[in-house]
């Protein structure tokens, strides 16, 4: 029983970081005043989410 708990809690804490991660990849690659693009980073976290998913 604890070991599921230390699991879920486990999991809980890497979302919440991978979370922060992105938030922060965000605020720094697209900003406004930089001519950024949104489709080349939208096609990079997509691109990474199926190499995550293969592994």
């Amino acid at each position: 029983m604890t070991h599921r708990i230390e699991a879920i809690f486990i999991s809980h804490i890497s979302a919440f970081l991978a979370g922060g991660v992105i938030m922060n990849v965000m605020k720094e690659e697209l900003p406004k005043e930089r001519q950024s693009s949104f489709l080349a980073f939208l096609i990079g976290v997509v691109g990474y989410t199926g190499i995550l998913l293969a592994v």
